[in-house]
């Protein structure tokens, strides 16, 4: 019995963490019903039930999400606006990321490493 006490108390952490987290990283203008920072006091304060209430009713719908695209136009007004997932995007630029993408940079670690070959 001890066990399930734990098991609820661990899901409820978990969720706490994920629904804090993901209401922290979704930008502004993309969150409903209430604005960010309040819903951000609503899971840190109100743990189980605020985080069931952001998924539910907090969240942005995932059809929004998919069919949203920022347009380059439009001008960031706040670090709360800016989307991790945006660095990760590629540049579009011909010329490799980092060294493990360059495989010139690979043909000369190979012969360093390896220079009998």
């Amino acid at each position: 019995m001890v066990w399930l006490g734990g098991l609820i108390t661990l899901v409820s952490i978990v969720l706490w963490v994920y629904a804090f987290f993901d209401a922290l990283t979704t930008p502004s203008a993309e969150v409903r019903n209430l604005p960010k920072v309040l819903w951000v006091v609503v899971i840190a304060l109100f743990m189980p039930v605020g985080s069931i209430l952001w998924l539910f009713l907090g969240r942005p719908r995932q059809d929004a999400v998919a069919g949203s695209a920022p347009s380059p136009a439009a001008g960031l007004s706040s670090a709360d606006d800016l989307d991790p997932s945006d660095f990760a995007k590629p540049s579009g630029s011909t010329h490799p990321l980092g060294p493990d993408d360059d495989p010139e940079f690979l043909r000369r670690l190979n012969r360093r490493i390896d220079p009998d070959e």
